[in-house]
């Protein structure tokens, strides 16, 4: 069979890229450690390729930290650099990431140009982005028909027994659900 490393941070694009691309391939997860990653997303991540039964890699890239508001700058470049490389060990035709168009809209490094840049640096491994010309609330909607499970997830820049619904990434998720007319189940 085919196979696709798939990056998964926690949140649900890279879970709904996880499901999707497992219809495809033999899937192998890669998480990259950031400095100050809530825990509960590391948690999240952990949960979500377990549920999928793909084998999880860790990588470490304490290396970078967040700005603000959760960005890291270059992140994306780092992130896909790891992949192709581990892509290219594993034997992979693929790297698959969960960037939409919301992502886009918000960071440089997060468009479809972007990435045929970075996929060009390789040996012939491609990028894949399926949801490039998707909002947030069609990977949403999406996920829910796939089947993903959306209650593993994890959106908010903080720690905490449940998500502050106040951060960025919080404000973002509550108006996704709400587009896609889904009740969110975390």
């Amino acid at each position: 069979m085919r196979k696709a490393v798939v990056l998964v941070s926690g949140g649900i694009d890279s879970a709904v890229a996880l499901t999707w691309a497992k219809e495809q391939f033999d899937v192998t997860a890669l998480s990259c450690e950031v400095a100050g990653r809530p825990r509960r997303e590391a948690k999240a991540c952990a949960a979500v390729a377990k549920r999928a039964k793909a084998r999880l890699i860790r990588v470490p890239t304490l290396f970078l930290r967040p700005r603000d508001s959760g960005y890291v700058p270059a992140r994306n470049l780092v992130f896909h650099a790891i992949a192709l490389s581990v892509a290219e060990g594993l034997g992979a035709e693929a790297v698959v990431a969960g960037h939409n168009l919301s992502d886009a809209s918000h960071f440089d490094d997060a468009r479809p140009s972007y990435f045929r840049r970075v996929e060009s640096l390789g040996r012939g491994i491609r990028i894949l982005l399926p949801f490039a010309r998707y909002t947030d609330a069609d990977v949403i909607t999406l996920g829910a028909r796939l089947g993903v499970p959306l209650e593993l997830t994890w959106s908010c820049y903080r720690d905490g027994a449940r998500p502050c619904r106040r951060c960025s990434a919080c404000r973002g998720r509550i108006e996704s659900f709400r587009q896609s007319g889904l009740e969110d189940p975390s």
